[in-house]
């Protein structure tokens, strides 16, 4: 017993070169899905913004696994995008976007002391599996539609069911984890994410200020990024958060 105590107070040494490398590689796969993303599901006329933002998928589990290393992830690899996008300078502040998306949940759970592997205690795992399953699966509708422009209509459905079924899943496994997953990974994440990006890109001047426009924008922002927040990063915080618990990279504080 002592032994595998002492085990897990060697894993928590502190910062290490791991979490580094770990944040760089997180930036470099969330930087090409981010560019991808806006090329093939662009929000008009707002450049940088995505109805499908896949980017998101990655650095919102990873904020909640890695702490603020996480929430870097999310941030640098929008630094990328704002630079490829021809933002120049001003990307550095449109770019805490990202960073917030990921912070947003990571505030909460460690404010709520609270158990990011919503995943531990499934009470109904055979049903949360299938309504996983139907959120990929409506996921892919979502992408058809986005590049289909006739097909748009499906693209709100697609949003309509992701929000539906969210809510389904907490009320089959009510947990303190859950809860705050669907209110600050998700609903949270994404609106917080959309005010200050849509805002952003106006107070830079990279959008005309408009009040319609800047609701379009946030809906279009919001909406995108909750379809993939519940149709892939679920489905990995429920899969990977156990697994990723015991590694040497997990930080149960902020930063170790």
């Amino acid at each position: 017993m002592s032994e595998s105590s002492s085990g897990m107070e060697e894993v928590r040494v502190g910062v290490t070169w791991r979490h580094l490398v770990a944040t760089a590689l997180a930036t470099g796969v969330s930087a090409i899905l981010a560019i991808y993303a806006v090329i093939a599901a662009p929000v008009a006329p707002f450049p940088g913004v995505s109805a499908l933002y896949l980017a998101a998928a990655i650095y919102v589990p990873l904020s909640l696994w890695l702490g603020m290393w996480g929430c870097f992830a999310g941030y640098f690899s929008c630094v990328i995008l704002g630079f490829v996008s021809g933002f120049g300078p001003w990307t550095f502040f449109w770019s805490i976007a990202d960073f917030i998306e990921g912070f947003v949940p990571l505030v909460a759970f460690r404010a709520f002391k609270a158990d990011v592997d919503i995943g531990a205690e499934l009470k109904r795992p055979k049903v949360l599996y299938i309504l996983l399953a139907v959120l990929v699966v409506n996921l892919i509708i979502a992408v058809v539609a986005g590049y289909v422009e006739i097909l748009s209509i499906l693209w709100i459905v697609s949003l309509i069911i992701s929000i539906v079924l969210i809510i389904v899943m907490y009320v089959i496994n009510p947990s303190r984890s859950w809860l705050l997953y669907v209110i600050f990974g998700i609903f949270g994440a994404a609106i917080c994410s959309a005010l200050w990006g849509i805002w952003g890109l106006i107070a830079i001047g990279i959008v005309p200020p408009s009040a319609d426009a800047f609701w379009v924008g946030v809906i279009g922002w919001f909406a995108g990024d909750l379809i993939v927040l519940s149709a892939i990063a679920t489905p990995i915080m429920v899969s990977l958060t156990g697994k990723i618990k015991q590694t040497s990279i997990y930080v149960e504080k902020w930063f170790s």
